[in-house]
């Protein structure tokens, strides 16, 4: 999972419904300058393996017809989807809530999208390329 600090700090995140609210353990406390602000980042994005439902509907690529193994964008214009073979699409059914809910805790910094792009394998490298499940 990434996030990259964005360069100006514009907010336009669209209103997310209500979600239930998690709290850390009382035992676990993340001492302050090791905390990400998540508002302040141009860009986050994590994995997601498996099949993604959204709205009730598979999501699935219109370039190869790939069913899994998502990259899922978040961005200050909102949540996108990209497949292995490199097709980016808009998400306008996830709102940014759904997407924090289902992206956990940030692991790690990539200095662009590029990059992230390279490391989490969907910069073309792996077109076709699936993990058994």
């Amino acid at each position: 999972m990434f996030w990259h600090r964005r360069k100006t700090a514009r907010q336009g995140q669209e209103p997310a419904a209500p979600a239930a609210a998690q709290s850390a353990p009382e035992s676990f406390d993340v001492p302050t300058d090791l905390r990400v602000d998540r508002t302040t980042a141009s860009f986050m994005a994590f994995p997601h393996p498996g099949p993604l439902v959204i709205a009730n509907t598979t999501v699935t690529c219109r370039h190869c017809g790939a069913e899994r193994e998502w990259m899922v964008i978040k961005t200050v214009e909102g949540v996108f989807i990209r497949c292995r073979c490199t097709s980016t699409w808009p998400e306008p059914r996830m709102s940014p809530q759904r997407f924090d809910d289902l992206m956990g805790p940030v692991t790690d910094v990539a200095p662009d999208f590029n990059h992230a792009l390279r490391t989490m394998g969907y910069d073309g490298t792996f077109t076709g390329t699936y993990l058994a499940e």
